[in-house]
């Protein structure tokens, strides 16, 4: 009774509130009830003991949560191995000293700040494993569970359908007014998608402009007439802003969900669907049917080939560039970027159009080299300018790309250093000891390598040292929401640390704002890139600034650059979306 009210004094005095019980089933079944971060415990109660007590908390599924501080008047090494065996954090002896037990409570109070900041990490952790940080919509990881209870359902003799979402004219918006006017865009969407949309569904994000709904309990009519109302709703959606307008639009692809599909049959006959749509003008719902999807898709790959192999030959086909900013300083270097302008209606369009076409049909080992060739025949007209290349996976796979590079820098009398190389980590890990290969021989050329988009794949930190990369470019998606998001903070301060550590320069994608900026200095971010340092834009936009170097209107028209433009394209599986 003495101990307890001084227990109690002591811990009223300290600010805390209380609540006593007089044995360890009453305090377990107040436990039920309410939240106690600390438990002070004494060894030796009437029935069920301090350690048992110990031990029934650690069991609860929010034990982890509960700092528990052991009275014991056994002061052997062995006693006081079995208290915390049995789960406690601390103990502290009997009698109890005022100035020792006020020592005990400032530790466990510290320990209780830790472990709540612990579980609110886990959390946010655990939502961002099923969501999508921008939209909160489940995210592409979902949707594989999502099918599986469809097909179950199916087989049980319900019914299922999956529509495929695509917004026609997202990336005009994204690449005319920046990413943080696409997000709002793609906030209003998902907004509109659940409006549209019945509980029972499931609504995910799958890509940058992608959904996916799965419907479940409906036939083929009530799955058109779902479809066609969203295709409604985005009709007539119109995004303004800075004084421009533009209609959005979607094309959707629907696919019955059938007893023997997988869920990977499912998603690519809705996709399938959906570039039938496209192919069909666009805005419009298409239904899954054997072989009419697949020709859909192949007529609209081999349209996109024939177009893009034209325009590398009549400049249809070009470069954009998009600063690179150091810290608080000047353009660095410039990240190039691919840009198809339609001849017939004067539209610039934006890589992601087309590039998934070009991958598939083995274009992209000739669209790469015909961007590295035309970097390099620009850089040779700007005597202080940097760039950096995207490359494709095959690309970076291709034995002869070291001596390709070399001999275009040397026609030109373009040193090898001045261009940088950049893979996605996804890329980069498919074979990880033959990709350090590869960048080592590259690196041996004096060119640098980044590895772009990082920490959005399956890439660990630890392959960092493995790779031994110049530079690692910090997925944008971390960035947008640095200032608010504690775990992008975390996250982008540990792949700074590890790249320091390796002596890797960082690039930060999508910096659209100064606070954004200042944190990511703080924190020992080397480049930024994104709307705060500069849109994309043609390469006059940027070169003829340049103090003493003239912009060449047009490059000189040399077939040595080209040799590769008629050479056969080698089909590809797999697919690949560059950023820009």
């Amino acid at each position: 009774m003495i101990t307890r009210r001084l227990l109690e004094r002591m811990l009223v005095k300290r600010g805390h509130e209380p609540t006593a019980c007089a044995s360890a089933e009453l305090g377990l079944e107040a436990l039920q009830s309410e939240f106690f971060p600390v438990l002070m415990v004494d060894i030796q109660l009437p029935g069920m003991s301090g350690l048992d007590f110990c031990r029934n908390v650690r069991a609860r599924s929010d034990g982890d949560r509960y700092f528990i501080l052991v009275g014991t008047g056994n002061n052997r090494p062995e006693d006081l191995r079995e208290i915390l065996d049995a789960g406690a954090d601390d103990y502290i002896a009997k009698p109890y000293q005022p100035d020792l037990l006020d020592v005990r409570l400032t530790i466990a109070e510290r320990q209780i700040v830790q472990i709540a900041a612990r579980k609110e990490l886990e959390g946010e952790l655990i939502y961002l494993a099923a969501h999508d940080p921008l939209t909160g919509m489940l995210n592409r990881g979902q949707l594989e569970p999502g099918l599986k209870r469809a097909i179950d359902s199916v087989r049980n003799g319900g019914s299922a359908a999956l529509i495929y979402l695509d917004l026609d004219n997202f990336k005009i918006v994204n690449d005319t007014l920046g990413h943080e006017a696409g997000d709002r865009l793609l906030l209003e969407v998902s907004r509109r998608l659940a409006r549209h949309t019945r509980a029972a569904d499931v609504l995910v994000r799958f890509g940058g402009d992608e959904f996916v709904v799965i419907l479940f309990d409906v036939g083929k009519a009530e799955a058109a007439a779902i479809a066609e109302r969203i295709r409604g709703e985005f009709e007539t959606l119109v995004f303004a802003e800075r004084s421009r307008s533009f209609r959005i639009g979607v094309s959707i692809g629907i696919a019955p969900i059938l007893p023997g599909h997988t869920p990977g049959d499912a998603i690519a006959q809705a996709d399938a669907a959906c570039y039938a749509a496209k192919a069909k003008g666009r805005n419009r719902v298409e239904f899954h049917a054997d072989g009419v999807d697949e020709l859909a898709r192949l007529v609209a790959d081999t349209d996109w080939n024939s177009r893009i192999r034209e325009g590398m030959l009549d400049g249809s086909v070009g470069l954009w560039l998009q600063p690179v900013h150091r810290m608080n300083g000047g353009v660095s270097f410039y990240e190039t970027l691919l840009r198809y302008r339609d001849a017939a209606t004067g539209q610039t369009i934006a890589p992601g159009a087309f590039l998934p076409a070009v991958e598939r049909s083995g274009l992209a080992t000739i669209l790469d080299r015909f961007v590295i060739s035309e970097a390099v025949r620009l850089l040779a007209t700007h005597r202080t300018a940097v760039f950096s290349v995207n490359l494709f996976g095959s690309s970076m796979a291709s034995p002869d790309l070291p001596a390709f590079i070399a001999a275009a820098c040397s026609r030109h009398g373009v040193s090898c250093s001045r261009l940088i190389l950049e893979i996605t980590e996804t890329e980069i890990v498919a074979d990880l000891q033959q990709a350090a290969e590869h960048i080592r021989s590259l690196q041996s050329l004096g060119c640098r390598v980044a590895m772009d988009d990082f920490g959005t794949g399956n890439c660990s930190l630890a392959y960092l040292r493995s790779l031994r990369v110049d530079i690692v470019k910090i997925a944008g998606v971390f960035i947008e929401d640095l200032l608010r998001d504690r775990f992008y903070q975390v996250l982008v301060r540990s792949i700074v640390d590890v790249s320091r550590l390796l002596r890797c320069e960082t690039v930060a994608e999508f910096v659209s704002d100064t606070a954004t900026r200042e944190l990511l200095e703080l924190m020992g971010v080397h480049y930024l890139q994104g709307e705060l340092s500069g849109l994309a834009g043609p390469p006059a936009q940027f070169l003829d600034r340049q103090a003493g170097v003239q912009a060449s209107a047009a490059l000189a028209e040399d077939p040595a650059d080209y040799p590769f433009l008629h050479e056969e394209p080698t089909a590809t599986e797999g697919s690949f979306e560059r950023l820009g």
